[in-house]
């Protein structure tokens, strides 16, 4: 079956498949994890010498030297987000991966992949004991989120770095913003996975004028009582952008004025509730005239489920731009197998069937070509709709940004320490959670 039929297949069973529990759902949560380990305890460590490596407790060894070991089998265990990969039914109605079975067929390396991060808090209290225990996680490759929990895990050494000599694929084909991130210089550790924004989900039946600032959602004559969400994980980064304040470069002072605009908007009439997972739910339902939305989420539902209502904004002040990256924990049985997929991800031809099931930003640019070409197949087959969809995806500025759009997005905060996260939890808890 060609990768056209595949994705033409897979595209008639997505109504089916896709109940968006947003992908992002529960995601960069402030205060404790859901396994109850605080953030101060995460990050206490992070100021000490670099954890075990993988050869041993105390052993250093040379990323070359890493990569040149065989594997003890051709395997990978893959941990992933719900939702965050490509699918499609065999014949019998079992679902698989056409990607992954692309990459087994070409490699003859098998994967076990498994959807099993609902948030990087959670995840990470999950494997934390036996990276500091210097055990295996029984994961080869691990999605997390830039921000604090990737923060811990470069600094207390429980991430293999990687062989900058053999990723052929991500030399040749990485969108510039995928290269070199400021959170990981010359990605010694990360690839990214798929990235995407934080703005406004509008829906048009409710509102009464424009929505493109945060003023917007305390006006009382363009937005009805009590329908208004906010996102506490990314609220507060997300409202210092829009208050012209620098994320990456804020501290107690900006944090206390972003949390007064919060604590200003949670107690308006206009405020709904903050919503950590279901906002699509109370969106989809009409229950909600204005929301902090994950881009894909939005672009799902007005471009592929009929929600003609619905629009993404990117507000007037700026977005909150974040990636969610591969790399391979310590203690990883299988480092040379999973290296190889997460290069075999950057091909155009594989990151395309991924990115027209996600919705979210290709760290692949040459994706949006083949996207076209797939849509051109479509028509021609007579799937006239779905090639519509496939070019209203290919032409939407948030799969493919150029340097102006991305000029107006920053990441969230990113210096974090103990000191730090104790401070932001004292300031912005009691807003967001009291």
């Amino acid at each position: 079956m060609s990768d056209a039929r595949e994705r033409l297949d897979e595209a008639r069973l997505q109504a089916v498949w896709r109940r968006r529990l947003t992908r992002r759902g529960f995601l960069r949560g402030v205060g404790a994890g859901a396994a109850g380990l605080s953030l101060s305890a995460i990050l206490a460590a992070c100021g000490r010498e670099a954890g075990p490596g993988p050869g041993g407790p105390g052993e250093e060894v040379e990323p070359a030297d890493i990569f040149a070991m065989p594997d003890p089998e051709p395997h990978v265990e893959f941990a992933n987000w719900p939702l965050y990969i490509d699918k499609a039914k065999d014949k019998e109605g079992n679902v698989y991966h056409p990607s992954l079975r692309r990459f087994e067929k070409k490699t003859g390396i098998t994967v076990n992949y498994q959807e099993v991060i609902q948030s990087n808090e959670e995840f990470f209290a999950k494997i934390q004991p036996q990276l500091a225990a210097g055990d295996p996680t029984g994961y080869d490759i691990i999605v997390i989120t830039n921000g604090r929990y990737l923060k811990a895990l470069i600094n207390n050494g429980w991430l293999i770095p990687l062989d900058p000599a053999r990723r052929p694929n991500f030399d040749a084909h990485a969108a510039d913003w995928a290269k070199d991130p400021v959170f990981d210089p010359g990605n010694r550790y990360t690839m990214a996975w798929q990235s995407g924004i934080t703005g406004f989900a509008v829906n048009h039946d409710l509102v009464k004028g424009e929505v493109t600032k945060l003023e917007d959602l305390l006006d009382e004559s363009k937005v009805p009582p009590a329908s208004v969400g906010m996102i506490p994980g990314d609220a507060p980064d997300f409202v210092m952008i829009n208050l012209g304040i620098d994320p990456t470069t804020s501290g107690p002072e900006e944090w206390r004025q972003a949390a007064d605009w919060i604590r200003t908007l949670r107690d308006s009439p206009t405020f709904r509730k903050f919503y950590d997972q279901g906002y699509t739910d109370d969106m989809t339902a009409g229950n909600l005239s204005v929301t902090m939305a994950w881009s894909g989420d939005v672009l799902y539902y007005a471009q592929w489920a009929g929600y003609t209502n619905l629009e993404f904004v990117f507000p007037e002040g700026g977005a909150l731009l974040w990636i969610d990256n591969m790399m391979i924990p310590q203690g990883a049985e299988h480092p040379v197998s999973a290296y190889t997929l997460m290069d075999f991800v950057y091909r155009p031809d594989i990151a395309t069937m991924i990115t027209e099931w996600v919705l979210y930003m290709s760290p692949v640019p040459e994706t949006r070509e083949l996207i076209l070409k797939d849509a051109e197949k479509a028509e021609d087959q007579g799937y006239k709709g779905y090639a519509n969809k496939l070019r209203a995806t290919a032409n939407s500025q948030f799969l493919y940004p150029d340097e102006e759009f991305l000029s107006r997005t920053s990441f969230g905060f990113s210096e974090w320490t103990d000191e730090a996260a104790q401070e932001w939890d004292a300031i912005f808890n009691p807003v967001l959670y009291g």
